[in-house]
């Protein structure tokens, strides 16, 4: 049997090797010959344009594959009507729809009226949760936009002199713990400062800063 892995994710910051890797063993534990992976990199829930979402749909409709594997069905898409229309349309070509997150699925991809009843009802509530957590998120940006309105966003730049003192510290031979206690500077934090001083020091020996 052929398969076809969907991957999504939401911005450019993420990453789907771990989606891709899980569902390629997943597919090899069924015994699943893989007819291609497609990936996008974009919204489930506002992007209408998603070529590689329908790529998919139209293989299942030309018979070419015979399931789908998503690393989880809110990657497929975070609307409830949407999810429940398109596994309709996927079991009508003969397609089942495989989640490597949401093992029940699993268990309701059977055969028979009484299988497509139940299968519909959970993929429905599934499908509402996906979707309030969509909206809540949306929700969280705009109140903390709203928040910090004025407000320069991120954490806040440390202070020359603290920078001084970690160098100093460092200087002494202490060790990132003890500069820690000494500071209140986070392990990261204090890697990113020596690290940068490392870096204008290799950039003022070459002359790459005049």
């Amino acid at each position: 049997m052929k398969v076809a892995i969907y991957l999504r994710t939401s911005t450019i910051e993420q990453h789907p090797e771990k989606q891709m890797e899980e569902c390629k063993n997943f597919a090899e534990g069924r015994g699943y010959a893989i007819d291609e992976i497609h990936q996008e990199q974009l919204s489930g829930f506002k992007d209408i344009n998603r070529p590689e979402y329908e790529k998919i749909k139209e293989k299942a409709r030309k018979g070419e594959i015979q399931a789908v594997i998503v690393w989880a069905l809110d990657r497929w898409v975070r609307n409830r009507d949407t999810l429940l229309e398109d596994v309709t349309i996927l079991r009508n070509y003969g397609v089942k729809i495989h989640s490597v997150k949401e093992a029940w699925l699993e268990a309701i991809n059977i055969d028979g009226s009484l299988g497509k009843t139940i299968q519909e009802f959970l993929l429905g509530l599934i499908g509402s949760i996906a979707e309030m957590e969509s909206q809540r998120k949306s929700e969280r940006v705009i109140m903390a936009h709203k928040n910090h309105k004025g407000k320069k966003w991120g954490r806040p730049k440390i202070h020359t002199n603290k920078k001084k003192i970690v160098f100093d510290l460092r200087g002494q031979g202490l060790n990132y713990r003890e500069i820690k206690e000494k500071t209140n500077l986070s392990i990261g934090a204090i890697s990113k400062i020596l690290s940068d001083n490392i870096l204008i020091e290799e950039c003022s020996e070459k002359g790459d800063l005049n």
